[in-house]
C-alpha cells in the first residue's frame, strides 16, 4: 500500500495580478504586456514569483485592432525546473482606447490607423 501525503492549500490563489498593455514599450499598435498591479506585492516564502508569467498571458503580445471581441478565458499549467506544478488562471478582456491616446499609439503611420475610426480595442496579436 503507497501512502501519499496529503497537501493542504494555504491560500486559494498565490499571486493576482492584472496585465496591461505596455503605452511605453513599442509603438505602432504593438507591444508586449506589462504588470500593472500585483496582489500581495512582496512574494511568499512558499512560492516565489516569477514576472515572465505575463508571457503566459498574452503569449504573442498585444495589437491594436478596431474590431471588438469577447472575453475569453483559459487555463495554464506551468512546470518548473523542480517538477512544481503552478496553474495560472487568465481572463482577458478588451478596452476601448480614447480617439486621442488610439492615435499616439498608432502613430498614424501603419495598416491600423485607417481601420481605427474612433476607437481601438486591445486584442491579443496573432501570427
Amino acid at each position: 500500500v503507497v501512502v501519499l501525503p496529503i497537501i493542504i492549500m494555504q491560500r486559494l490563489a498565490d499571486y493576482f495580478l492584472v496585465v496591461g498593455y505596455d503605452h511605453d514599450e513599442e509603438r505602432g499598435g504593438r507591444s508586449c504586456g506589462k504588470i500593472i498591479q500585483r496582489f500581495p506585492d512582496k512574494d511568499w516564502s512558499d512560492c516565489s514569483f516569477t514576472p515572465r508569467v505575463i508571457h503566459f498571458c498574452q503569449p504573442q503580445g498585444w495589437i491594436l485592432t478596431a474590431k471588438r471581441e469577447l472575453p475569453t478565458f483559459f487555463i495554464s499549467i506551468l512546470t518548473d525546473l523542480d517538477g512544481l506544478r503552478h496553474y495560472c488562471a487568465c481572463l482577458t478582456f478588451h478596452q476601448t482606447l480614447l480617439p486621442a491616446t488610439t492615435n499616439i499609439l498608432l502613430n498614424k503611420t501603419n495598416d491600423y490607423s485607417d481601420e481605427a475610426d474612433d476607437t481601438a480595442f486591445l486584442l491579443p496579436r496573432t501570427q
